[in-house]
């Protein structure tokens, strides 16, 4: 074999033995809590190895499985409820990986219903926020990460960045509100339907038109001066 010089070497390969797995609906509480174990011991390997997709594929699996435990015992309810925490905030680390930041929020938010102060949920929600620009709620979350967590750098570093990217979004708005507040009373406003051109012809006919009504009360109050001396004269 170490003497085979090609670019492409094709190998068949024949199955030999296959054995359907159980499906999980069919397996009792220990055996579903047994498999979780296993395939977010697989997701972790996959993400290690940089095969991302993969890895959020066997943490959605685990997700799925344990989305109803009501039904089981104490202590296969508490196991099954931690897997699907871990596996919920390794999915939320592979949707930032992949820049899916909304699905990334979204798994951290589910972490974050029933533990408020998990500082990996915080954190890496804080992240997607940070790429959706969203700072004011980043820094709200890395705020309580700094809280609990002192020591934290990783949270005090993104705080910063958070902190830029909010002032630098505060300076866009403040450019845009200057530029519309100096548009403010330059000319007459149009009435719908017209531009400011007619706007103005019209301002300059209404003008017309009010010199000529006050020429013709001022001929009708001329006129009537007129027949009264008239009349007076005739008497």
């Amino acid at each position: 074999m170490k003497d085979i010089k090609s670019e492409k070497v094709v190998l068949s390969l024949e199955l030999v033995e296959f054995e359907k797995a159980k499906d999980t609906w069919n397996m009792s509480e220990e055996e579903k809590v047994e498999f979780g174990v296993e395939r977010k011991e697989i997701g972790s390997d996959l993400f290690k190895k940089g095969r991302t997709t993969l890895a959020l594929e066997r943490y959605k699996k685990v997700i799925d499985l344990f989305n109803y435990t009501d039904n089981f015992k104490e202590e296969n309810k508490a196991k099954a409820k931690d897997l699907k925490k871990v596996c919920e905030l390794n999915l939320a680390a592979c949707h930032l990986k992949v820049k899916d930041y909304s699905a990334a929020k979204k798994s951290c938010t589910t972490v974050l219903k029933d533990e408020r102060q998990n500082v990996k949920a915080l954190f890496r929600r804080a992240q997607a926020d940070v790429a959706l620009k969203n700072f004011m709620d980043a820094m709200a979350d890395l705020k309580q990460c700094i809280d609990i967590d002192p020591q934290n750098k990783a949270a005090r570093a993104l705080y910063k960045e958070a902190q830029v990217g909010q002032k630098g979004e505060d300076k866009k708005s403040k450019g845009l509100f200057a530029k519309m507040c100096g548009g403010l009373g330059k000319g007459p406003i149009p009435p719908p339907g017209k531009d400011k051109s007619m706007a103005e012809d019209d301002e300059d006919m209404d003008d017309d038109e009010d010199e000529e009504a006050m020429e013709g009360e001022e001929g009708k109050a001329d006129g009537a001066v007129v027949d009264e001396k008239k009349d007076k004269a005739d008497e």
